[in-house]
């Protein structure tokens, strides 16, 4: 069965908040309320897998509610496996001879009596550790400067490379294209995909902490005389310093990247934003004894979450004020909206085609679809601000208008007016049109501004300023040529589709109620090197009307891929499309990530079905639910239990599927990812599975 996370959640019932244990993912904080966890032992460290947390006091590891799990050596580190399946520590003994214990985190949120696995070197001592953001890889370094990577599902080495300097701590990148290794002054960045040195960083001072940004784009960096280095992790320079951190003693970015938490001493951090640092929130703990920060946030409630140690507590609290990282959203809207205007049209001939869109035309496009973004964000914001007249610019004629909450503006008005403007707050801005600063601010770019006290309209326009579309256009657009590419693969997949499902339909192997979707998509991307790329994603989904699901689809509790006739479809049209038009994807040696969702309703399953075994045995494999990484078990022994094991086994039938039937993916590198759902419903039409296919550099 799966093995939950212990959770901490957070609600309000009357005056009371309660604290409790749920399954991982089941319930999220429904109030943003703090939570302090008195403890009886003191936690030294601790980390945290979303919002459960085990810490560390010496020889103890301890559970959020203070429950000992064991008592192992003279403990200095705690890694928490990311999909939950165990837990490393660095320890020592009296002699002081250090080792990497990892030990299994069971159903019951117990470990396991003794090791699973112990690291221990002869010749030497392990320093560090860490796991990867997607639980493949854990990397142990040691004093002979000696970096081991182990399998975390068997414990089995895999690899191992010198570096340069002892490793004193470590960190992986979220997109595994890093690892980066620090000791005294010296960072080295290691690119894992060619096992080489992409970059030595030399620091003026000694490195307190470091840690990559969620999305992997920026490397942050800490040094003991207070100063937070923000590096760009395409080139590695120095985008950014953040100075006056006080003690500087750790520090923890956000789950947007626009915000990094700084621990200034034992009793007090600071939550600042990155891209503007004067934007800084404090919170102040008299208690003191922190040793360590997180921030954790889920999607569904969407809040963020601090969480840090105490002498005597574990704190949850809640981070308010902070803004969302508008232009990362900008970007992605941007990109979709424009990609979706770039397809050719049903009935649209080539030649029209080509004349609607070209490089002039999209980057028109991509500005008018900016501003009308950016100005579906800022709605409210002159509503919201104090207006005061500033100064008069006679050699443009125009008077400054200052906003308390954006840049000011510069509003043409004819000298022998400018004494009707007399009090901001009566002035009327009409037809406001927004965009975006690169430091994340909302600016106006366009508005008729009505003078109750003449009765005329003044006119503001810099809609000719440039736009994040032009400011972007180098890193976040896809070459044309490819998009066009991409747009009649898309009608050719279409037309696979539509003649192996009229034949499917002639043969009454499935019925019209059976709704098969294909799409393709380039994809901007940067590779381990810095160099600019383009993925290409091909999606196959399928939906089956609700009152035909049981005959085209899964039956209750069924799994075997071929029993469900629309999943068979939809891998056949995957097939031939494979083995034809998008056989020039699939090249030898090259990367390609393969992303199975299997789906389940939420039927009870009283008595646990039968699994047989047909696609193999799991033990802890790294899975993700709802998107949050997670692990599962699946065996014929105890075969399916739950509707996650059933959805499991559907994605693992389609993995089966593609290694037997398009044998040519052997001879690329691939990178199973798998998602499961639940529905919150009972029925046969939340029985399905879909496809995604990234195929990495494709162009």
């Amino acid at each position: 069965m799966i093995k939950k996370t212990l959770l901490l959640i957070i609600t309000v019932c009357a005056a009371n908040i309660a604290c409790h244990s749920q399954k991982k993912n089941e319930s999220t904080p429904h109030a943003s309320e703090n939570r302090v966890i008195k403890q009886q032992i003191q936690p030294e460290g601790f980390d945290n897998n979303s919002f459960g947390v085990f810490f560390y006091n010496q020889r103890d590891i301890y559970a959020i509610r203070g429950n000992n799990l064991f008592k192992g050596d003279f403990i200095t580190d705690l890694k928490i496996n990311p999909s939950y399946t165990s837990l490393a520590t660095l320890e020592h003994n009296k002699k002081g001879a250090k080792r990497v214990a990892i030990y299994d985190i069971n159903p019951n949120h117990r470990l396991s009596d003794s090791p699973l696995k112990v690291i221990k070197l002869k010749e030497a001592e392990t320093t560090a550790m860490a796991y990867s953001a997607d639980a493949k890889q854990l990397a142990v370094g040691a004093s002979n400067k000696q970096i081991t990577i182990y399998n975390p599902i068997n414990n089995k080495e895999v690899k191992t490379f010198n570096s340069q300097i002892v490793p004193g701590k470590m960190a992986y990148s979220d997109n595994n294209y890093f690892l980066a290794i620090a000791e005294g002054k010296s960072l080295e960045i290691w690119n894992l995909e060619r096992e080489t040195i992409r970059k030595t960083l030399q620091l003026d001072s000694d490195i307190k902490d470091f840690t990559f940004s969620n999305s992997s784009s920026n490397l942050l960096v800490m040094t003991k005389d207070a100063k937070l280095y923000v590096y760009d992790t395409k080139t590695f320079e120095v985008i950014s310093t953040i100075e006056n951190l006080e003690q500087a003693l750790a520090c923890y970015p956000n789950e947007s990247g626009k915000y990094v938490a700084v621990l200034n001493s034992d009793k007090r951090i600071s939550v600042i934003n990155i891209l503007d640092p004067t934007e800084r929130h404090i919170i102040e703990n008299p208690t003191g004894g922190i040793t360590g920060i997180r921030i954790v946030h889920h999607d569904l409630s969407d809040y963020s979450y601090i969480i840090y140690n105490t002498y005597n507590s574990i704190t949850y609290q809640h981070l308010k004020g902070l803004t969302p990282y508008y232009n990362k959203m900008m970007t992605t809207m941007l990109n979709e909206k424009l990609n979706q205007w770039m397809k050719q049209l049903p009935g649209e001939s080539m030649e029209d085609y080509q004349l609607r869109v070209n490089e002039a035309s999209r980057m028109e496009q991509a500005r008018l679809i900016e501003r009308e973004i950016a100005t579906q964000m800022a709605t409210g914001l002159l509503e919201e601000a104090e207006v005061e007249i500033g100064d008069y610019n006679m050699s443009t004629n125009s008077v400054a208008l200052k906003f308390n909450n954006m840049p000011g503006i510069f509003l043409p008005v004819p000298t022998n007016e400018l004494n009707d403007f007399t009090d901001g707050s009566k002035l009327e801005f009409r037809h406001a049109k927004y965009a975006l600063n690169p430091d994340d601010k909302f600016e106006l770019v366009y508005a008729e501004v009505y003078n109750p006290v003449n009765g005329k309209t003044y006119i503001f326009d810099n809609l000719n300023r440039q736009s994040l579309g032009k400011m972007s256009e180098d890193d976040n657009f896809v070459p044309l040529e490819i998009i066009q590419k991409s747009n009649m693969e898309e009608t050719a997949l279409v037309g696979i589709k539509e003649d192996v499902i009229s034949l499917a339909q002639q043969n009454n192997v499935i019925s019209d109620k059976t709704h098969i979707s294909v799409k393709t998509e380039a994809v901007n991307a940067v590779n381990a090197d810095g160099e600019k790329i383009v993925n290409y994603n091909v999606d196959f989904t399928y939906e089956v009307e609700e009152e035909f699901s049981a005959r085209d689809d899964f039956k209750s509790g069924h799994y075997h891929t071929e029993e469900s006739a629309a999943a068979m479809l939809m891998l056949n049209i995957m097939t031939k499309a494979f083995e034809n038009d998008f056989a020039k994807y699939i090249v030898k040696g090259k990367r390609v990530k393969i992303k199975i969702k299997g789906t389940a309703d939420a039927s009870p399953i009283a008595r646990a079905l039968r699994y047989d075994g047909r696609y193999g045995e799991f033990e802890g494999e790294p899975v993700y639910k709802n998107n949050e990484l997670n692990n599962i078990t699946l065996n014929q022994k105890e075969g399916i239990a739950d509707n996650e094991q059933l959805a499991f086994a559907r994605a693992i039938g389609v993995q089966n599927y593609i290694e037997k039937e398009i044998s040519a993916f052997g001879d690329m590198t691939r990178d199973y990812e798998y998602h499961i759902e639940v529905a919150k419903e009972s029925g046969s039409q939340f029985r399905r599975i879909s496809v995604q296919y990234t195929f990495i550099d494709a162009f």
